[in-house]
């Protein structure tokens, strides 16, 4: 599994900045795969659409009534009764899932609800505000016990995982999905989907008309429902898509506002919320999206309003509208989308390989090994799917994506103009992992070999400069790029910053850290963003032992302008961005650097922030 990165993309999270580069190639748009970040996708990022994974032909949103904070079944089961008795009316099912703390396994209750059809997912074992309260392994702990627990109620398999306080704190964080949710529990468990980041809908999208995103004085409908008490941004912008996060997580974003948000904003009960959530399913359906809403039993919203959201969406959207449990959407994406493998495999990439705005599919397999020992390598297979958006439907093909000995593809860059996918595999030894990497274009239909790329020593791929066209990074830390006209790599007369040369080798390094850095098992904390915003790759890193921000000036003097830069122990060093080759809970947001983990728990809101322009402004920049 790729729990941890030693690199990543970051981009800023501005709508601006998102709207900027949707208007040019983007050779940084595959960075996603690379990263653990709970908040890349924006309006114009491409789409995984209900009706490419829900496989119902009248399909075209999901609606997901989670309901959170169970320990005592018979008040919910007295709270959602009139909600599962309505369910049933639709279609003789009662899809709701049950974000669930603490329960008896064996209380029949549970068994009467699986019956009828809902889910029994997980919300952690104590409910902590913040989640890392405590400790890092007091958090771990908290989440491995429910997942667990969830896993000993008989007929029960939990896929799905919401943060406590998600609405209402920055309780998500990159250390959380990186070093928890991503690997597995202390009885071998894991699930499949987190849902606790929040899409809000805003005008800024041209799809959605104004009176569903603007309220009666033409204000914004949604983003008010945001606490900006809590300096509160767990958050993307109409973005209603499963996403992937750090390749073995789906996210399926809630819907602003959860029942939580709306009594902080408006009082309990209040019909406006009721009248807000119809707005923000009929954007739902527009988006062909998913509907995920949070809801609780505890006075902040009556079941018979949530009847009222389910008795609209069948009146005015009829069979467009499918209720699901979050265990049935697992199941549907299992099968229509990744052709019945799991998403936690390893062996599947979700991207845009031919760069028409559609989520596209590349499935690894291992072949089986035989009983009896053979002279002839077995090859692993690969397939491609590409969604055709005229007849709605996957094309599927076989790809040469891999190489002698079963060897991982390791990369996706950009290397054509036409924005289409370049692929990177491994073909080196143990010892040198790095001596024959072949590159492999995507042409619209199928992945070609592109042979004069090989012998890359690659170690990171990125379109530094902005040009739609992806350079990439060697291990020891130089910089070239491709020249379709010479069809070869050439060198920059520039390398990493001095103290930013975290990732190179060191010296007579065993095979052992070679291959770590290989398969992007080590954080080193280095991050490339546009902090500047003028559509080039900045510098930021900061580990246990150094830290720094340099800005990039052209392809002639590289990372030349010096921000900041020094030791741990400066009085004004940035907090770690890994620590020891984990993740330590950085992300980027809003113009600002957020660290969320087991140390800023006593700060502000939990968290702590870097302003960036405060951070380049109050600076002399140095040559």
């Amino acid at each position: 599994m790729r729990g941890l990165l030693s690199f990543s993309v970051l981009l800023l999270c501005s709508p601006a900045f998102a709207q900027d580069k949707a208007k040019k190639p983007d050779g940084n748009r595959l960075a996603y795969l690379d990263e653990v970040n709970p908040y890349y996708p924006h309006k114009d990022f491409p789409k995984l659409t209900t009706p490419m994974w829900v496989g119902d032909k009248d399909v075209e949103a999901v609606v997901i009534l989670a309901i959170d904070d169970m320990r005592d079944p018979k008040k919910y089961e007295i709270f959602l009764r009139p909600i599962l008795r309505r369910l049933k009316e639709i279609d003789g099912r009662a899809p709701v899932s049950i974000m669930t703390n603490q329960v008896n396994p064996k209380d029949p209750q549970l068994q009467e609800w699986l019956k009828e059809g809902l889910s029994l997912e997980c919300h952690t074992f104590d409910h902590p505000c913040p989640f890392f309260k405590g400790g890092f392994d007091k958090a771990k702990e908290t989440y491995d016990k429910c997942v667990d627990l969830m896993h000993e109620i008989p007929n029960n398999k939990p896929v799905a995982f919401r943060m406590p306080c998600c609405d209402s704190m920055n309780t998500p964080s990159p250390r959380f999905y990186a070093e928890i949710f991503n690997k597995l529990t202390a009885k071998s468990h894991f699930l499949s989907i987190d849902t606790s980041v929040f899409n809000y809908f805003t005008s800024a999208d041209p799809e959605l008309p104004k009176e569903l995103v603007l309220d009666d004085k033409g204000q914004e409908r949604f983003k008010p429902y945001l606490p900006a008490d809590r300096s509160f941004v767990n958050t993307i912008e109409n973005y209603p898509y499963p996403y992937v996060i750090g390749r073995l997580c789906w996210q399926f974003p809630c819907v602003t506002p959860s029942d939580w948000q709306a009594q902080h904003r408006q009082k309990p009960n209040n019909p406006k919320t009721v009248k807000d959530w119809k707005a923000a399913l009929d954007c739902s359906v527009i988006k062909k999206g998913v509907f995920c809403l949070v809801f609780h039993p505890h006075g902040w919203i009556r079941n018979d309003q949530v009847v009222e959201l389910i008795d609209h969406a069948v009146a005015k959207h009829g069979k467009k509208v499918k209720f699901l449990t979050f265990k049935e959407a697992n199941d549907r994406l299992t099968k229509n989308l990744l052709a019945d493998h799991d998403l936690r495999d390893g062996t599947s990439w979700i991207l845009d390989a031919n760069n028409d705005g559609n989520m596209d599919v590349v499935i690894y397999q291992l072949p089986e090994m035989p009983a009896k020992p053979t002279p002839v390598i077995l090859q692993p297979s690969t397939e491609t799917r590409i969604w055709d958006g005229t007849k709605l439907t996957w094309k599927r093909g076989n790809s040469s994506l891999y190489g002698p000995y079963g060897r991982k593809l390791t990369k996706f860059g950009v290397l054509s103009p036409k924005g289409f996918a370049t692929s990177f595999r491994d073909e080196g030894s143990v010892l040198e992992p790095w001596v024959a990497i072949y590159a492999c274009r995507f042409d619209g239909d199928t992945w070609r070999d592109d042979t004069q790329s090989a012998s890359l020593k690659l170690l990171e791929i990125h379109d530094i400069d902005g040009d739609g066209i992806s350079e990439r990074i060697d291990c020891y830390n130089e910089i070239a790029r491709w020249s379709d006209k010479k069809k070869e790599w050439d060198k920059l007369p520039f390398k990493l910053p001095p103290l930013a040369i975290t990732l190179g080798l060191p010296e007579n390094p065993s095979w052992l850290f070679k291959m770590a850095i290989r398969d992007n098992r080590i954080d080193r904390g280095l991050r490339f963003l546009d902090l500047n915003h003028d559509g080039k790759l900045d510098l930021v890193f900061s580990n246990e032992k150094e830290y720094g921000i340099y800005l990039f000036e052209n392809m002639e003097k590289g990372w030349s302008k010096k921000i900041m830069a020094g030791k741990r122990a400066d009085k004004d060093a940035l907090p770690m961005i890994s620590r020891k080759g984990t993740n330590n809970g950085f992300w980027v947001h809003s113009g600002h650097f957020w660290w969320a983990n087991e140390d800023t728990m006593l700060l502000k809101d939990h968290v702590d922030r870097r302003n960036i322009k405060d951070l380049l402004a109050r600076t002399s920049i140095e040559k």
